[in-house]
């Protein structure tokens, strides 16, 4: 009598464990949606004119930042206290060379919800 009492205890729990994880992956994907589509307040829109096409970080809060702005391709130096521009890229090898090496700002795990 105990012994399957325990049994049903145990599975029980992993059922409702398995029940709270799914509704916090649920949320989570809700939320990426809600953030990342053209209704979010805050997400990006696919068709932004402002886009990073690379980033190097140099040190603490200072980093040098490749930005696309309506087709004009500007290098940025950031720092905690400002954002200065560096120089406006106009050769388009370069332009090709640096939107051929664009980073991914994709994270491990996780990608299945990230479309």
């Amino acid at each position: 009598m105990k012994d399957s009492s325990y049994l049903y205890m145990f599975a029980k729990t992993v059922l409702m464990l398995g029940i709270v994880i799914a509704v916090m992956l649920l949320l989570l994907w809700l939320f990426k949606k809600y953030m990342n589509g053209a209704g979010g307040r805050f997400g990006r829109s696919q068709s932004s004119p402002i886009k990073v096409l690379s980033t190097s970080f140099l040190g603490p809060k200072k980093s040098l930042s490749i930005v696309d702005v309506a087709g004009e391709v500007l290098v940025l130096g950031i720092t905690a206290e400002s954002i200065t521009c560096l120089a406006t890229l106009d050769r388009e090898d370069a332009l090709e060379e640096i939107k051929k090496y664009k980073t991914d700002r994709t994270k491990p795990g996780f990608s299945f919800f990230r479309k």
